[in-house]
């Protein structure tokens, strides 16, 4: 009687809360259409200006080629022809999907202030910012493809271009000047510094947040590897005669693949986040953050599989291969169900709803009431996780559309994960809360990544 006493009160406290973030959440959405906080449709017309005029010349230059008379080699070059051209695209596509998470997030008046630690940039923020990066990149293709075009060329356009565009992506993300959304861009920059340094840097839920998404970019990172030893490769070629970047990429391909540094940088993120993990270890003394590098962990063996099965094909290095993504397929599947979502509980005793081996479905559910939606949630994690464990590290081989294909959908999947993700933060920092603790500031959540509220103090007024 006294623990379902305390439930109640504590349910009503958090449906308070939440009616407290519902309103904040709607004076958000109004700040998003009013002028002020606000941002204008009129902010993303000079970038949906420039993308308009960019895609029409090169549908113009593709239509009217002599010496790439496929239009369909235009849109290859534009999205995934070769490692060179989809991290900056990845990128895009990272920012675009964090707006569509804030959007999601507001609707469900998720605190994100409370959880994330500090001022979210406005929906609309987050959409101009991604409007200005395509423009970037289109802008960049156009001046490569126009330059393909032109008869006698050798200055290699295509292979120049996809670096000066990640050139301008790194000097846009470290920009000193206060424009282009500066604060929030310096607040990730700064995230991903110390990301980068985990162990010798704090670690809170926006860093989780960060570090998990780089995970998700394991392979962009490996092309970046790829992209500089392939142009190094293509500079250093001497030959009595021209040859085409193209033919020398082909060439070089395989061999700038098969080797330590693609590995090293692909496992990178998650020797990041395995830092992130043992710090937090360091501070709170909990088992469940040494569990939570053990999953990064699993990552390695599963890297050095697809690195052998590249380099020496055997059958023994393939059944390697599939154990280790089986094993790191389905304990990050666990973990991402029973911790960062914190979908089962246990059944009350008198419950008088079917469970699972004494498991139910978890109470508050905010995102959405339909339960459907979580259970599809799983199934769908759980493929997806395997379609990216066998196609990125090596067991699926292939480049071209089917690796921006697989990258894209681990995107998409990473940024449905951080919605549910962040939901789970909100129950365990305000539902889970003790009643007395209705202010969290940003340095009560160090650590509560792991997925437990941790012990807070009274916090006079």
């Amino acid at each position: 009687s006294v623990q379902h006493s305390s439930s109640t009160l504590r349910w009503r406290c958090f449906r308070r809360q939440r009616m407290e973030g519902m309103s904040g959440s709607k004076q958000h959405s109004r700040a998003d259409r009013s002028g002020g906080a606000a941002w204008p449709l009129s902010r993303f017309g000079p970038a949906v200006l420039f993308t308009s005029a960019a895609l029409a010349a090169i549908l113009y230059v593709a239509m009217n080629s002599d010496i790439h008379p496929i239009p369909s080699h235009y849109v290859a070059k534009l999205l995934w022809k070769n490692a060179s051209v989809r991290p900056p695209l990845l990128i895009v596509l990272t920012v675009a999907g964090w707006a569509w998470v804030v959007h999601i997030c507001r609707a469900a008046a998720l605190n994100l202030e409370k959880v994330l630690g500090g001022t979210v940039q406005p929906v609309r923020a987050s959409c101009h910012a991604a409007c200005v990066l395509f423009t970037i990149l289109i802008l960049t293709h156009l001046v490569h493809i126009v330059a393909s075009e032109t008869p006698g060329i050798t200055w290699r356009p295509w292979l120049v271009c996809n670096l000066a565009m990640h050139a301008i992506f790194f000097c846009v993300a470290f920009f000193p000047l206060q424009i282009f959304h500066a604060d929030s861009r310096f607040s990730l920059v700064r995230t991903l510094l110390e990301s980068l340094i985990a162990p010798f840097a704090p670690v809170t839920f926006w860093h989780v947040i960060v570090a998990d998404y780089l995970t998700s970019m394991a392979k962009a990172m490996s092309d970046i590897q790829l992209t500089a030893c392939l142009a190094a490769s293509i500079h250093s070629t001497e030959a009595s005669s021209y040859v085409r970047s193209t033919d020398i990429w082909n060439a070089q391909h395989e061999i700038c693949a098969d080797t330590y540094a693609n590995a090293i940088m692909l496992a990178l993120p998650f020797w990041w986040r395995l830092m992130q993990c043992l710090k937090v270890y360091s501070i709170t003394k909990e088992q469940k953050n040494l569990w939570n590098a053990l999953k990064y962990s699993t990552a390695f063996p599963l890297v050095y599989a697809g690195y052998l099965r590249r380099h020496s094909p055997s059958l023994y290095h393939d059944r390697c291969l599939i154990a280790a993504a089986i094993v790191q397929s389905c304990f990050t599947f666990v973990w991402d169900v029973l911790m960062d979502w914190g979908l089962p509980q246990r059944a009350p005793p008198a419950s008088s709803s079917s469970d699972c081996c004494g498991y139910v479905l978890r109470e508050p559910l905010l995102v959405t009431r339909q339960k459907g939606v979580y259970f599809g949630l799983c199934v769908s994690n759980l493929l997806l996780r395997f379609a990216w464990t066998l196609s990125i590290f090596g067991g699926i081989p292939g480049r071209g559309a089917g690796m921006f294909f697989f990258e894209t959908i681990e995107i998409m999947r990473r940024t449905v994960w951080a919605i549910f993700r962040i939901e789970w933060e909100v129950i365990c920092k305000v539902y889970n809360a003790p009643q007395e603790t209705k202010h969290l500031t940003s340095t009560d959540s160090e650590g509560s990544e792991e997925m437990q509220p941790l012990e807070i103090k009274d916090i006079e007024d």
